[in-house]
Parts: structure tokens; sequence; C-alpha cells
């Protein structure tokens, strides 16, 4: 694939009515990608397949690189081409009865989303990236207490606020305050969005 969008979807019976569609979509699931499954049997096409769900007007190009069956929901992690497969994953929902929330990164695509705005299932809301030092040393307590370590994730402005606090000696009430103290060339922070 080409740029690989990092996809994790849940799925989950919203009320009485989906229960047994989830349970027939956990069955799917482990039917078509039991542990252990090769990359060469692991495409999202082969649940639509063997569960014959019509797949005119989707793209199809990801890959089921895990599964959770927990009981109460179902975590998909998947690897897409360039972009999110939401409307593959509408699709199976629709036809097993079940809602779903995602979560998808494609950072050179610049792609961060999250529908799931209560954070139940996915509760990330940003993403910190630390791209490399400052020269002039600005930011050296932010990157010695990350060690080696470039990507953090976040559920609230409070928890992100906080971290750079305590890890950068970086002090600021909001969001927009923050960003006025780093280097924009050497720190990134993206915010999550629901775009659907």
């Amino acid at each position: 694939m080409a740029n690989i969008c990092m996809d994790t979807v849940v799925f989950y019976a919203a009320g009485d009515g989906q229960e047994k569609g989830l349970a027939a979509l956990r069955q799917a699931i482990a039917d078509c990608y039991p542990v252990w499954t090769s990359v060469d049997d692991s495409m999202l096409c082969r649940i639509f397949e063997q569960n014959n769900i019509p797949t005119d007007g989707i793209s199809l190009r990801s890959n089921v690189v895990d599964a959770s069956l927990e009981d109460g929901h179902i975590t998909l992690f998947c690897d897409s081409a360039w972009s999110p497969m939401y409307e593959a994953y509408s699709r199976l929902a629709e036809h097993f009865n079940v809602s779903f929330e995602l979560q998808a990164e494609e950072s050179g695509c610049g792609i961060y989303i999250n529908t799931d705005i209560n954070g139940t299932y996915l509760p990330t809301q940003y993403k910190v990236y630390l791209s490399e030092r400052p020269e002039d040393g600005s930011l050296d307590a932010l990157f010695d207490a990350a060690g080696n370590d470039t990507d953090f994730y976040f559920d609230s402005d409070k928890n992100l606020l906080q971290w750079f606090e305590e890890c950068g000696a970086i002090t600021a009430a909001t969001l927009e305050e923050l960003k006025e103290h780093l280097d924009k060339g050497c720190v990134f922070i993206h915010e999550f969005v629901n775009p659907y």
C-alpha cells in the first residue's frame, strides 16, 4: 500500500435490538480473520465476500491487522490505503445492524479523525508529534522527558496542558496559549475531528 491510514473501528450494540447483529459480526470476524492470519488473507474484502455483502461504490484497500472480540464490543485495527475506509465500515455496520465508531490517522495526508465524540470507546482528542529538538534549547526539558518517543496521545485539553507543564515546564491556560510557546517546526499538535 502507499500511505497507510491506521483505522481503529469499534462496532457495538447501541440497544438490545443490535445484540444479535453484534454476535453475528463477532462470529464473521472470527471466521474470516482467525489468530495468526497471514497478510495475504487479511484483506478487508474477505469479510464482504464471505458474507455476501455488496461492495459496489466502496473502496476496500485495507488489511485487518488485528481484532479484539470483547464482550460488549468488537474492535478492528486496519491498515488502509491513503484514507479511512469509512464507507466500508458503515456498510458492515448496516449489514450486521450494529453501530460503530472510527478513529483514523494518516499524518502524511493530515487525517486525524475520531467519530466517538463522547469518548466512550475511542477517547483520543489530540496527538502531539515531537519532530526535532530546537537548536536554541528552548524545548530541551520537553524533549528530554520524552526520551526517544515522538508520538503522544491525549484525551482532553486538561491532560494535554498538564503534560506540557510537567514534562516541558510550559504553563498555559488554553491550547491557543500553549501553541504560542511552541516552535511550530519542532512540535505539532493535531486535533482529532469528526468530519462525517
